[in-house]
Parts: C-alpha cells; sequence; structure tokens
C-alpha cells in the first residue's frame, strides 16, 4: 500500500481565477487536491473539515464588487464555527492575493477571537493594477510554516490593485512584536505599511500574502530565468506536506 496523500481544497467562489495553477501546484508536491465552489459548503453537501489543507486562490471573487474579497469573506464567515476548528487544529490554511484580501476581511488575519476586520488590504499608492516580478524576503523569526527553510532574497509575481497592507498602529506593533509579518517587500510595489507582503497567524499555520507563489512554480515562469526547474513557488507547498507529516 502507499503512502495516503493529504487532501488540498482550492476554495474558489465565482471570479476565482487562480484555482488550476493553485491546484496543480499541491499535487505536484503530492497532495490530492480538488477544487469546490464555497456554495458546495454553505449548503452542507461538504465539510472543510474533511481537508487537510485549504487554500482561498487569488482572483476577483464576485468582481469584488464593494471591495476586494468583501463578498467572499461574508460567505466564508457562514462557515466561521468550521474554519475556527480548522485553525485551531493547526491544519495549514492560505490566502494568496484575492484570498489574503478575504482572509483579511474575515479576521481570520490578523487573528481576531471574533472575527472582526483589523486590517485591511488597500489600493496601491501608485493608483492603478500592479503585475511585476518583486524581490522579497522571508522573516527567518516567523513561526510560519509555509515559508521554513527560505533562507535567500527571491522574486515572487504580484497582480493586484488593492495590495497596500494598512492597519492601526496597535496592530502593526503587535505583527512586528511577534513576528507575524512573515514575508517583507524589499521592492514595495504598492505602498504596504512596513513593507508588509504577508502575514501569519500566532500558530504558524494561517498564511495571507499578495504575491502568487503558485505563478512562480517552475524557474522557465520568471522572466529572464530560463531553467525548467523549480523555482521558490515550490518550496511553499512543499512545506505544508512537510508539515502534514506525509
Amino acid at each position: 500500500m502507499g503512502i495516503k496523500r493529504p487532501k488540498a481544497l482550492i476554495l474558489k467562489a465565482s471570479g476565482t481565477n487562480c484555482d488550476l495553477e493553485t491546484k496543480n501546484a499541491f499535487d505536484i508536491v503530492g497532495f490530492c487536491s480538488e477544487i469546490v465552489h464555497i456554495n458546495e459548503f454553505i449548503s452542507r453537501k461538504k465539510s472543510i473539515l474533511d481537508y487537510d489543507a485549504i487554500a482561498i486562490p487569488g482572483g476577483f471573487s464576485y468582481g469584488d464588487d464593494i471591495s476586494a474579497g468583501k463578498i467572499f469573506a461574508i460567505r466564508i464567515k457562514s462557515l466561521k464555527e468550521d474554519f475556527k476548528k480548522f485553525i485551531e487544529d493547526r491544519r495549514p490554511l492560505i490566502g494568496i492575493c484575492n484570498g489574503f484580501q478575504v482572509l483579511v476581511k474575515t479576521g481570520f488575519l490578523p487573528e481576531d477571537p471574533s472575527y472582526r476586520q483589523r486590517a485591511t488590504l488597500y489600493l496601491n499608492d501608485c493608483g492603478h493594477f500592479v503585475c511585476k516580478w518583486v524581490k522579497m524576503r522571508i522573516n527567518k523569526k516567523s513561526k510560519c510554516i509555509w515559508t521554513q527553510k527560505i533562507d535567500c532574497d527571491f522574486y515572487l509575481p504580484v497582480a493586484h490593485g488593492e495590495g497596500k497592507f494598512i492597519a492601526p498602529k496597535n496592530i502593526l506593533d503587535y505583527i512586528s512584536k511577534n513576528n507575524m509579518d512573515a514575508i517583507k517587500y524589499i521592492e514595495n510595489p504598492n505602498g504596504s505599511i512596513n513593507d508588509i507582503a504577508g502575514i501569519t497567524n500566532e500558530y504558524g499555520n494561517v498564511l495571507g500574502l499578495m504575491p502568487h507563489p503558485e505563478r512562480a512554480f517552475f524557474g522557465i515562469l520568471k522572466p529572464g530565468f530560463y531553467d525548467k526547474k523549480y523555482y521558490i513557488g515550490l518550496e511553499f507547498f512543499r512545506n505544508a506536506k512537510i508539515y502534514l507529516g506525509s
């Protein structure tokens, strides 16, 4: 008998457009993953607790009406008890780009016991959508399970119009003091406060980030980088599988 592959859920909504890339990333590192619409869980046809890991991928969920990720966040909060258990069980959860916007607007990041929104991702300082590769680095003191052993500066692509992380000073101080600022821009494309590109939670099992690791899985995807071998994006997904011990 072979080793059981952990199950990953790629949670989508109308307007999600990075679900296939995210699924492929999980599958390549050894997950058994599936893409499922949020409606399947709201109707209780499926349960998120049947999965070992969850990704909320990038895109423009519900057209980003009201603000980016807001409607998707409202729908996810109808499942907040299941998500609370999932997070407290310390299972891996990642929100990429629109997924990060969703996690912030659910109150899952920065974590809040009452699921109040404590931060947001606001319009880029430049005033328009930004799509390019930017340089960043990992906070090596972070507990984030998704970023372990990534010890070099690296480039990831960003593609967003609302990527500027802002929060009250007490929340920013809380994030910094506890090394929850898991990923920092070296080249800040949006004016994000304290150069924050991604944050984690107290346990380190939840990560929200604006850059797209699933779009940097193979070296050939990076401009001017013609190596067909795996690139830095692999490490994020492989770390989740290592963390699950499979």
